[in-house]
């Protein structure tokens, strides 16, 4: 190559190289779109919001109804493992002067054995014949008035009429008097004002106490 082409070509490169140098720096990068900035959003929730919405759920603004369910505490009078000599219905007299119709349930765990109460309530005066030396409490248990009766106790051994009991409490002894054929216990239980039902089932259904006399 000659000189004189070796300078030509010399000159056209550094002009280049001047022109690349001079272009704006917005001419090499790629144009950024700025960002937009958004204004502060809220939520709101209304009544009237709730009602304008196209997409609306149910919402509950009420608390759900909720009880609590009580039970009254009940235990057996005696041991329930005690024999028993007479069932509740229809049986033979078995004295002079018995009924033919059983009223209650005969427990037989020995004489001067302790009787509970089964429940919490108050000794009303409400006699039975036959019972001898008895005991009658009224309770409401699971909001209904029942009464408990107790009869055939050892003289003297029952608890005043008007006393408040506890649910546990010794109200009389296993004895023999009234028309009885021998040492026992009678419960009687009533729901309502002597309407007399069989105290098995009854108590079978209502004991929430596990036997611990």
């Amino acid at each position: 190559m000659s000189r004189r082409r070796l300078g030509v070509l010399t000159v056209l490169l550094s002009m280049s190289l001047v022109v690349i140098h001079d272009l704006p720096a917005s001419a090499t990068t790629i144009a950024q779109e700025e960002s937009s900035t958004l204004p502060g959003q809220e939520l709101v929730l209304t009544d009237a919001s709730f009602a304008a919405s196209a997409m609306k759920v149910p919402v509950m603004n009420d608390r759900d109804d909720f009880s609590l369910t009580y039970y009254t505490p009940v235990q057996w009078p005696i041991n329930p493992g005690s024999p028993i000599s007479s069932y509740f219905g229809g049986r033979a007299a078995p004295c002079a002067g018995c009924s033919t119709n059983h009223h209650g349930v005969d427990f037989t765990p020995g004489a001067g054995v302790p009787v509970h109460a089964i429940a919490d309530g108050v000794v009303v005066s409400m006699p039975i014949g036959g019972l001898g030396t008895q005991v009658v409490i009224k309770h409401v248990i699971d909001g209904q008035t029942v009464y408990s009766a107790y009869g055939h106790m050892q003289s003297g051994s029952a608890t005043a009429v008007g006393t408040r009991v506890r649910m546990g409490d010794v109200v009389g002894r296993v004895g023999n008097t009234g028309m009885s054929s021998g040492t026992h216990l009678h419960l009687a239980i009533m729901v309502g004002d002597w309407n007399f039902i069989d105290p098995l089932p009854w108590m079978r259904a209502h004991v929430t106490e596990a036997w611990n006399g």
